[in-house]
């Protein structure tokens, strides 16, 4: 679609909206959710659409003028651009006052001519007064740094070959020593943080907890509603090695992560998905999207038809009336027995497991098909819940370490539910174990939709009609600041809400590193000083957007691109500090010659040769010195 769009009429309308919202899923469209994004793809089914809106005013438009926005100045441009503005100064000002002693000690001795019109006046003062022109020329030339961009430059492109040997393939030269300021990292969890290879380590089932997965525990029965649920609800494919029923197994997880680690649940339990699993036999599918965080499919056996369900237990819950008990029979859901769910459920996540719950209710083959999913998901019976590990890092908390001794705060940006993310933050070092939340720390950890409301959103400035001339602040700057200040976790966020926390930090003069991988992460990884966009599980939008691409999709690439920016920032001040002490002292002894000896002591040819050797060896020899650890012991530069 080239166009926002609203479904007025249509038969199994679906729309893969992948390229948009991250989802991978063809999303069924209907009454309950007419609406058609710009810039997906219609793969299944023919209807009638309204366009809403076109071009710059639809969804694909308003995401590519934020990507196709001039990148701002970045902090070594920001302070270069002063410095060379000072040295021009202080060269014009040096010029000017050698030409006058210069000049002066010419007058006083027409002076003491016997003629003095005639002195004045000859060709002997024209050629005079035009050498001490040159001069002062050559001492402008001499003040200012040719070299600097040339050091720059070398500094830049030896730093890009050598940070594509530890997976920062960069691409842009200026996104390196914008590393060497940043102050400020919001990163993703998954994938980045965690090394997104999902697996279930502990199984809520039957009223009890089990920490090993295998036949003991649940009934035979029960075991074989999950196996049928899990089966028929998955669309993932992983490539499993090893006797089913057997807990060693190899698994190359290729689909949904979160699908993948339930399948080889299956296997471990004894099931092979591959044999179990029949296309044909399933009715309709709602696919998983953000907003629903459920996924239900209708599959037809022999004698029943099954609705199997699963999802995020907070927004699946409500939907079961009845559960598995101890005995493996279906009981009614009591108050008594969901306190023990939710008990569950904030076990788990203490534990940064990622919980999904797995529910099914069986009806006759003579089914109503209806393209509501809220017409089947009623009455479900909760069959387990599963707590899925995705580890951290081995190398993760020391990275982070690095960044809090570096002076560098680090904020987790994650989808997640906000207990598994407190979880994963403590495990990597984001916050303190003993981190609770009180009246002290209430902007610490926060949910997307808080932090949207608390700050106000974003608020447009600019010229109507103009739209890549407006500029965005935060609408309330005062609230940003106490969150600015705190906020190390932000979960359940979107990715408005990384573009609306790089929008305030950068208006608050700190230098905003992001990471993302979705397309719809494209305008905060431009909005943010530098973009960090996944190598691996990243879209190509995503990497266009970015200033780095991480070709391990891993947090601590992110550290050593800060050691190679401080690296360069050092660089172009060794060669800065060699070159100005150069140049004050042919400034000095210039205007001192001029002033005590009525001549340069450098001739004009003198300094500029002197200049040229100075600019050129000197940038190759200071602008490709390689970086040390003791970068990452002192605290950033600061933007101005």
């Amino acid at each position: 679609m080239s166009a926002d769009a609203i479904l007025i009429s249509g038969n199994d309308v679906k729309a893969d909206e992948s390229a948009m919202t991250g989802e991978s899923d063809a999303i069924t469209k209907n009454s309950d959710h007419p609406f058609i994004l710009s810039g997906s793809n219609i793969v299944q089914g023919t209807g009638t659409v309204l366009i809403l809106a076109v071009g710059r005013n639809s969804f694909a438009g308003k995401l590519k003028i934020r990507i196709q926005k001039d990148q701002d100045e970045t902090p070594l441009q920001a302070k270069l651009t002063v410095l060379a503005e000072k040295v021009g100064d202080v060269g014009m000002f040096a010029a000017i006052a050698t030409f006058s002693a210069m000049l002066l000690h010419h007058l006083v001795s027409c002076l003491t001519s016997p003629s003095f019109f005639k002195a004045l006046f000859s060709f002997h003062t024209l050629d005079e007064i035009i050498e001490y022109f040159i001069i002062g020329v050559s001492i402008v030339v001499v003040a200012i740094p040719e070299g600097l961009p040339l050091a720059v430059t070398i500094a830049l492109a030896y730093s890009v070959g050598k940070m594509k040997d530890e997976n920062n393939l960069v691409r842009f030269l200026q996104a390196c020593e914008t590393m060497g300021g940043a102050n400020n990292i919001c990163t993703d969890k998954t994938g980045t943080l965690t090394k997104n290879q999902m697996t279930v380590t502990k199984i809520f089932v039957e009223e009890k907890v089990s920490n090993q997965i295998d036949t003991h525990a649940m009934s035979e029965p029960t075991r074989q509603l999950l196996t049928l649920t899990a089966i028929a609800n998955s669309n993932a494919n992983p490539k499993i090695t090893g006797q089913p029923g057997s807990a060693k197994i190899q698994s190359e997880q290729l689909g949904n992560k979160t699908e993948c680690a339930i399948l080889e649940m299956v296997y471990v339990l004894g099931t092979d998905y591959k044999k179990s699993r029949d296309k044909n036999r399933i009715i309709k599918t709602f696919p998983f999207s953000s907003a629903r965080k459920k996924m239900t499919t209708l599959y037809s056996e022999a004698k029943s038809t099954y609705i199997c369900c699963k999802g995020a237990p907070d927004f699946l819950l409500e939907k079961c009336s009845k559960y598995i008990d101890k005995s493996g029979k279906v009981a009614t859901l009591t108050p008594e027995f969901e306190e023990k769910i939710h008990t569950t459920i904030s076990s788990f996540a203490n534990e940064s497991l990622r919980t999904i719950l797995l529910a099914y209710r069986e009806i006759s083959n003579e089914i109503k098909i209806v393209d509501d999913p809220e017409y089947y998901e009623k009455d479900l019976v909760m069959l387990a819940i599963v707590g899925i590990k995705d580890p951290l890092r081995d190398e993760i908390p020391v990275a982070v370490e690095l960044c809090h001794e570096a002076g560098i705060t680090v904020r987790m940006v994650t989808g997640d539910n906000i207990q598994t993310a407190i979880a994963i933050a403590k495990e990597a070092g984001i916050l303190a174990r003993e981190w609770e939340d009180n009246a002290d720390s209430e902007y610490t950890v926060m949910e997307g939709k808080t932090f949207r409301e608390f700050v106000e959103g974003l608020v447009e400035e600019g010229e109507d009609g103009e739209e890549s001339e407006k500029t965005e602040r935060v609408g309330n700057l005062e609230n940003f600041k106490k969150v600015a200040e705190q906020l190390r976790v932000l979960a359940r966020s979107s990715p408005d809400d990384k573009y609306l926390l790089a929008t305030g930090l950068k208006e608050l003069d700190n230098v905003v590193a992001m990471t993302g991988d979705g397309s719809n992460d494209a305008p905060a990884l431009k909005k943010a000083d530098i973009g960090f966009a996944m190598g691996i599980a990243g879209t190509d939008v995503a990497k266009d957007a970015s200033g780095i691409i991480l070709l391990d999709d891993n947090f601590k690439s992110i550290v050593t691109a800060v050691k190679w920016g401080r690296n360069i920032f050092d660089c172009i001040r060794k060669f800065l500090q060699f070159q100005l002490t150069i140049n004050f002292v042919a400034l000095v002894m210039a205007f001192v010659g001029g002033a005590v000896l009525r001549e340069s002591p450098l001739n004009a040819i003198q300094m500029l040769w002197v200049n040229l050797i100075m600019d050129t060896l000197a940038s190759l020899a200071l602008a490709t010195e390689p970086p040390s650890d003791e970068l990452l012991k002192r605290k950033p530069y600061s933007r101005f």
